[in-house]
């Protein structure tokens, strides 16, 4: 498999990373967390998720949101894989812990026409009512540029 370089010199490939992960790898998984406008940020999931890289990824988010009373997000899926149910457990207890304050997510999935079918079914499960589906990040971040109209 090919391994995406992240950050300075750490790069994340296909294993699943968990609480033996090195602080470079966690901090290079919640790099991929980022403020991309005001009230709003993007989650580039890694390929392959853990329990541990949800929880990374959703405490980078609150952190960058902590000031914000609400806020909308982008999560770009293209590069990951279907995550097992301690991962989908630990993901659905990350997103209703934010979820009162959310105003909008916008989802990533490329042209996967099944990711785009499990990421709606997902997202309802969770309670989030204001949830888009996109084929490309430029759509999806323009969506939630008009999402805290909401």
């Amino acid at each position: 498999m090919m391994r995406v370089r992240i950050g300075d010199n750490v790069s994340l490939g296909p294993p699943a990373y968990g609480p033996e992960s090195t602080s470079g790898e966690s901090n290079a998984i919640a790099d991929r967390v980022t403020v991309i406008g005001e009230r709003r940020l993007l989650i580039r999931e890694i390929e392959v998720q853990s329990p541990s890289s949800v929880n990374v990824m959703f405490d980078r988010l609150e952190a960058l949101a902590r000031d914000w009373d609400r806020f909308s997000y982008v999560v770009d899926l293209t590069e990951a894989k279907r995550p097992g149910p301690e991962t989908r457990a630990a993901l659905k207890e990350r997103v209703l812990r934010v979820s009162p304050r959310v105003a909008h997510v916008a989802i990533v999935v490329g042209n996967n026409l099944l990711m785009r079918a499990m990421a709606r079914l997902f997202a309802h499960g969770m309670g989030l009512v204001s949830v888009s589906i996109h084929t490309t990040r430029v759509e999806a971040i323009e969506e939630v540029g008009g999402g805290m109209e909401r």
